[in-house]
């Protein structure tokens, strides 16, 4: 039903910070970003119109790591959030929207 994939990177989506002050994890401290970036483009996609469930599905998150020699190779990281669609026209809102964010 959802055959149009997207993948999109959480950094066009939100600059919130993962976790609140310097803790990690626990279910109070949660990470923020990916789930923010979630809300977003749900918003976005409810503006044109687009159900959950109907027309679009969220497929889950995934962690890009990459070197940053600037930083004495300290790895940065953002995050993919995973979107289906049903049909292929609705597939091409998002990243025109991440255009417009560069």
């Amino acid at each position: 039903m959802f055959d149009y994939k997207q993948s999109l990177d959480s950094v066009y989506w939100t600059n919130r910070p993962n976790h609140l002050g310097s803790a990690e994890g626990s279910a109070v401290n949660a990470g923020y970003t990916p789930i923010d970036a979630l809300c977003k483009i749900s918003n976005e996609l409810g503006k044109h119109g687009l159900e959950y469930g109907k027309d679009w599905w969220w497929d889950g998150f995934n962690t890009n790591y990459r070197s940053n020699r600037d930083l004495n190779d300290l790895y940065e990281y953002s995050y993919r959030i995973n979107i289906e669609f049903a049909k292929e026209e609705h597939s091409i809102l998002l990243p025109l929207t991440e255009e417009k964010q560069k």
